[in-house]
């Protein structure tokens, strides 16, 4: 068998949800579902800011609301938002879009879908990525306030990815009341976080339903934006 490639560049329509733009697409109505047993990659930016996608396969979530790089065309390498994420023949593919901005949003994708055996089945790494403006003098604003895997929903192994816009802001990272690493210095590399060079904290387990949070601080005069990702590698498949 070969991988299948479904991919698009819907137009996103100003304040609207489309629950699974697959399927807006008639001609790619017949990948709704997954032909085999396949490991799974999304990789997507958007033409503006405003829309946030997840990704589900069956009844799995693996990509929270996340946002996007905003960009013409997607670079394989650095856009590709879940790479490990395992769906098995007949789960339906869900790539859900929202756009709270009053102006359409075109979302350019990519989903690849590469068959593999029983044997290479493995844990899903899940995913939420948030780009936050921190007003200039905040404290602690917690950037995945809300989020789906702020508690994880299964024991899992944490990795935090950040940039910033510019020089100037700090993370703290907590788990429950576990400080996991004090004030860092975010880096100033102004773009979505890149592996592995922006991985500020890795390898942390992290028992499900515990609270993770991400406290970001801006001391400067100004206002800075705030890349954020963070990684959730199962520790068992469920």
């Amino acid at each position: 068998m070969q991988p299948i490639v479904i991919s698009g560049s819907p137009s996103i329509p100003a304040n609207t949800i489309v629950d699974n733009v697959i399927a807006q697409d008639p001609s790619l109505r017949r990948y709704l579902r997954s032909p085999f047993l396949a490991s799974g990659s999304l990789t997507a930016v958007i033409s503006a800011t405003g829309v946030r996608v997840s990704m589900d396969y069956g009844s799995k979530n693996v990509v929270d609301n996340s946002d996007l790089r905003v960009a013409t065309f997607f670079d394989m390498e650095f856009d590709t938002i879940a790479r490990q994420w395992f769906p098995n023949e007949g789960d339906q593919l869900v790539l859900r879009a929202a756009n709270t901005t009053g102006a359409p949003v075109t979302l350019q994708y990519r989903i690849v879908l590469t068959p593999i055996d029983i044997s290479q089945l493995a844990p899903d790494r899940r995913v939420v990525q948030r780009i936050a403006t921190i007003l200039a003098g905040a404290v602690d604003t917690v950037v995945y306030d809300g989020s789906r895997y702020e508690r994880p929903p299964v024991d899992c192994i944490l990795d935090v990815l950040a940039t910033a816009s510019a020089a100037g802001l700090t993370q703290q990272v907590y788990v429950e009341m576990d400080s996991i690493a004090p004030a860092q210095t975010v880096r100033p590399a102004n773009r979505v976080p890149q592996v592995p060079q922006d991985i500020m904290i890795e390898d942390v387990e992290v028992p499900q339903d515990k609270l993770i949070q991400v406290l970001v601080s801006n001391p400067t005069g100004g206002n800075l934006t705030y890349f954020g990702r963070l990684e959730l590698p199962e520790l068992i498949r469920t």
